[in-house]
């Protein structure tokens, strides 16, 4: 005897299809986009919801020194690392990160390339020159989609688009008060993408004015957004820009050293407005060294960085100190770089097989 099988309306065939596919890796999902055009769709949402929780919501890093690269988990004061990556660009430099995507350059700052560390992508760019002491940024229009890679020197800007495929080299000085000829780029010249910009902490030569600058992607133009009033008004020129909980933070430590307060902005690229985060008590170490990486609850994980000794710290606000990490097999000697499960990224296309052409005896 047949048994009558039950019909599941549209609908909940699509909601279970999505279901599934929330939980698979960004690897798989890149893969099954070309099943169909409502999969590729499907998968394409998905990818914009997992990037509207704030970035790196998991606390998951790469650690550049280590080959393959380690991909790991920080929490209250362990590490634990998940899985290890296979990398062609594991002699090069990294720049900077958005949205899962890092730009690297190798040792001729000609040759730059865009790697998804989660979908194992790529794309090689070249310059027009060698720009080893220029500003980098990487950003993505929020209402395109678009990836732009940005190179700033001290006289023009070139900006990269993914979607265009091309570079445009902008022959003028920037529209900032505080750029252009003598600007200082020696401390902070790696841009921390937020809501789709690229911001910098700038100043000029002498470092007695400083200025938030960012890259607008919308319009491809340089602008100043206003920083808080306590550090715009104590000047205060060692001032790093970080992302946290996926917005931009400030962090100084003003005239007494043993303390640094860290101030967010608003989100998106639009909003200004400023409030204290959070002041870290008994700091220990200069500012320079000291490098916020994620939250814990409501604990910092810190990267002290030293010529000679670089470990992983959590602040305890509540007990105003610091505690070392456990000790792992995986040494964090360089900055650690954020890691994101995500299929952002036009991918370059394989080059064609040529045909090998037969012999044929005489």
């Amino acid at each position: 005897m047949a048994h009558n099988t039950s019909y599941l309306p549209p609908e909940i065939i699509e909601n279970i299809i999505e279901n599934i596919l929330s939980r698979l890796r960004a690897k798989s999902l890149l893969r099954f986009k070309s099943v169909s055009k409502s999969w590729n769709t499907m998968i394409v949402v998905q990818n914009h919801i997992r990037q509207s929780k704030h970035s790196n919501s998991d606390n998951l890093f790469l650690c550049p020194n280590t080959y393959p690269i380690p991909v790991v988990k920080l929490g209250d004061k362990k590490i634990q690392t998940l899985q290890r990556i296979e990398s062609r660009y594991a002699r090069w430099h990294e720049l900077c990160f958005c949205d899962g995507v890092i730009l690297l350059t190798d040792a001729t700052y000609m040759r730059f390339a865009l790697w998804n560390p989660s979908t194992r992508t790529s794309k090689n760019l070249w310059h027009k020159y060698s720009c080893p002491e220029a500003a980098f940024g990487l950003c993505r229009d929020p209402a395109t989609d678009d990836f732009k890679v940005v190179i700033a020197d001290s006289n023009y800007y070139s900006v990269y688009s993914c979607k265009n495929k091309s570079w445009i080299m902008l022959k003028k000085k920037y529209d900032v008060k505080y750029t252009g000829l003598g600007v200082n780029l020696s401390y902070n010249n790696i841009g921390v993408c937020v809501d789709g910009a690229s911001y910098w902490v700038w100043g000029n030569d002498n470092a007695t004015q400083i200025e938030l600058v960012y890259f607008d992607p919308r319009d491809d133009e340089f602008k100043i957004l206003h920083m808080p009033e306590n550090i715009a008004d104590a000047n205060q020129k060692f001032t790093y820009a970080v992302e946290l909980k996926g917005c931009l933070c400030l962090y100084y430590n003003g005239m007494d050293e043993s303390r640094i307060q860290i101030w967010t902005k608003e989100k998106g690229i639009d909003g200004h407005s400023w409030k204290e985060l959070i002041t870290v008590e008994n700091v220990g170490m200069s500012i320079w060294a000291f490098q916020p990486l994620c939250f814990v609850g409501d604990k910092i994980v810190v990267w002290k960085r030293g010529l000679l000794r670089r470990v992983l710290l959590i602040y305890i606000p509540s007990e105003k100190r610091f505690e070392e990490f456990e000790k792992d097999t995986v040494g964090i000697f360089d900055y650690p770089i954020p890691y994101i499960d995500s299929i952002f990224f036009p991918t370059e296309k394989p080059k064609p097989k040529m045909k090998r052409k037969r012999k044929f005896l005489q």
